[in-house]
């Protein structure tokens, strides 16, 4: 798993679209060939940039993608009412979706995870297959990293994350960012990190960064409670597509112990274990992510 090579893909151009109400940046590769599109919903804090390299190589198979920065992530517009739910991005991603050429192949990473999980089990007919990449599913891991999923419930919460990160620079952001999520620091792309640190900065300043983050924690943590209609074990068991999903051992966010129950859930599915990995396998081993993918959408896993 650790064999990848660094990748130097060329940055993806996008635009902006009006998705679901709301101008949304979108970056897509050339159409497809003969095989049906690959539509990639980044996690917290991330950006559409998060698959620049799986998109390539997906591309290079034939296959169209489409990757968007949610509301208020990346350069998107915020949500006008403040609503970060996994709803509201899931309604997004819906709306997307419906503009496709038939169902797709709909890949998540950690947030991204739960909001595709969610369409999925909301809109079968617009999901061909569902990818999973260390999915934000509940569980309970104790610790530091659990921090932003705190501040998502305590009060004035964007305004204490403004205030604890306003000094940093873009460069300072990314590299913490990097090392909280890459198994294998080593392993960071260099070409990814300067791609991610003018996205930082483009987004320097605006005043809804942190309330989208912090909305976004909240809302994922409803998605953990057994008796609200978002539980995302619940979502996931009444997901029809087949599911591939692919855990790090070495992940900091998610607890890779929850692919036992994953696999109980999905039933027919597959779960890939990565050893040495992190929480975003598509940036940190992006060619084995493709293999599995490519084998995912084929039905040869």
């Amino acid at each position: 798993m650790s064999t990848d090579q660094i990748l130097d893909s060329p940055v993806l151009q996008g635009s902006f679209e009006v998705i679901d109400g709301l101008e949304l940046f979108v970056r897509r590769t050339d159409p497809a060939t003969n095989e049906a599109d690959v539509v990639m919903v980044h996690g917290l804090g991330g950006m559409s940039t998060n698959w620049t390299d799986l998109m390539h190589l997906q591309s290079d198979r034939g296959r169209r993608c489409v990757a968007l920065d949610l509301p208020g992530f990346g350069r998107s517009e915020a949500d006008p009412e403040g609503d970060y739910s996994l709803a509201r991005h899931s309604a997004a991603v819906i709306d997307l979706l419906e503009t496709m050429d038939g169902p797709v192949n709909l890949v998540g990473n950690s947030l991204g995870g739960a909001i595709a999980t969610t369409v999925a089990a909301e809109r079968p007919d617009l999901v061909r297959t569902l990818t999973l990449l260390a999915p934000a599913l509940p569980h309970v891991k104790p610790g530091l990293e659990k921090l932003p999923i705190v501040l998502g419930i305590a009060p004035r919460a964007a305004d204490l994350l403004a205030w604890a990160r306003g000094n940093q620079s873009a460069e300072e952001r990314v590299d913490e960012t990097m090392r909280l999520v890459y198994g294998d620091p080593s392993r960071v792309n260099p070409l990814r990190r300067a791609e991610a640190i003018v996205e930082h900065n483009l987004r320097a300043g605006l005043p809804h960064i942190w309330h989208a983050f912090v909305g976004s924690s909240r809302g994922l943590g409803w998605g953990f409670v057994p008796w609200r209609r978002e539980y995302l074990w619940r979502r996931l068991d009444e997901v029809q597509a087949p599911v591939l999903a692919v855990f790090g051992t070495e992940d900091k966010l998610v607890d890779p112990n929850i692919a036992g129950r994953v696999a109980r859930t999905i039933g027919g599915g597959t779960v890939v274990m990565m050893p040495g990995i992190g929480h975003c396998p598509q940036m940190e081993v992006p060619i084995t992510v493709d293999r599995l993918l490519d084998a995912h959408i084929e039905g040869q896993l």
